[in-house]
């Protein structure tokens, strides 16, 4: 139980640092240990079945605000768009 949630962990910490730019050398020792113990278990498909991967792909849609009809630049707006 424990080493499955220090796998997770551990897994976890190595998907950030693969997706965020390594600003210290001692982020880049880190990724490599972890890289390396991923490699060196056959860890490959846990680490991309990971739930942190599974929520990266999700796809937000991104829409126009509402309007705020009491707001007197949307009251500018529609009048000058509606000319």
């Amino acid at each position: 139980m424990v080493e499955e949630r220090d796998m997770a962990i551990a897994l976890r910490r190595l998907a950030i640092l693969e997706t965020n730019p390594l600003r210290t050398t001692d982020e880049l020792l880190e990724w490599h240990q972890l890289r390396q113990w991923v490699l060196d278990n056959d860890l490959l498909d846990e680490y991309r079945e990971q739930h942190y991967f599974s929520c990266a792909r999700e796809v937000t849609q991104n829409g126009l605000a509402p309007k705020n009809p009491s707001s007197i630049f949307s009251r500018f707006l529609d009048f000058v768009l509606r000319r």
